[in-house]
């Protein structure tokens, strides 16, 4: 069975439930979770559902009436996407144009407009151990989009597992053209290789972990874009670490 919906309409859904500053590409429907759509949504939720409208003019409640149907469509369409990438149906299409500002100019507009698009689920961080884009996220310190553009930064600035194995001698060119063509029910350049036979599982993880070590702090990202200072930086990954002690005694892996 292929895949029914297309990229373009997933990134519009996208665009309309994280606002019009996310970076939209291939990658972020890649990273993108259930949790953080779930969010995104219940904010715009709240600011299109008919109700918010009060004693407003029936012109003004249709319109409102026609925005709230659009974020439900919208989030119901991401749905279906989170269903379909589950059964590996789902495969990024080619890579979108760049898009026409840098994207810390982007960003720089995200963080300065108070959207109201910020984590506000809970009333406090979640009682168990979390990575730092997630800690940053539920302590209202970054948008999920952003969390988003930072992880495929830290993505595309490490070296890719296929190259590693070819310097290591792990693998051939050759492998590496039939594990990218591989369209089996996994979907990550190592579990295809295992699933091929041509990396055994304790290569596979000897390679992440080098990868891994490779590259940049995920927390650099935001210090980059002047999102924090160095020093803020800092101390929050203080307060993540004791509150990952404080919950399971685990530490951030990001």
């Amino acid at each position: 069975m292929a895949f029914r919906i297309s990229d373009n309409e997933l990134l519009q859904a996208c665009r309309l439930l994280f606002g019009p500053d996310v970076q939209l590409s291939s990658e972020f429907l890649a990273y993108l979770q259930p949790s953080g759509a779930k969010s995104a949504f219940r904010q715009r939720v709240k600011e299109t559902h008919p109700d918010a409208l009060g004693g407003f003019p029936a012109a003004g409640a249709a319109s409102t009436a026609t925005a709230f149907q659009d974020v439900v469509a919208s989030y119901e369409l991401i749905q279906d996407f989170f269903s379909e990438r589950e059964r590996g149906l789902w495969r990024p299409e080619a890579p979108a144009p760049a898009p026409s500002e840098p994207p810390s100019a982007g960003f720089r507009a995200a963080a300065a407009e108070d959207s109201g698009r910020f984590y506000a689920g809970m009333e406090q961080v979640p009682e168990r151990a979390l990575p730092t884009g997630l800690f940053l996220y539920y302590r209202g310190i970054i948008r999920y989009h952003q969390l988003i553009e930072a992880l495929v930064w830290q993505r595309r600035q490490r070296p890719n597992l296929g190259d590693i194995a070819q310097r290591w001698g792990w693998l051939q060119a050759q492998h590496v053209r039939e594990i990218l063509a591989y369209r089996g029910n996994v979907t990550r350049f190592g579990e295809k290789a295992v699933s091929l036979n041509y990396l055994d599982h304790r290569q596979l993880t000897t390679l992440l972990y080098y990868q891994r070590s490779q590259q940049r702090k995920f927390g650099q990202f935001f210090v980059e874009q002047g999102l924090l200072s160095p020093t803020a930086m800092e101390d929050l990954v203080a307060e993540l670490r004791e509150h990952n002690f404080q919950v399971s005694g685990a530490f951030s892996s990001f």
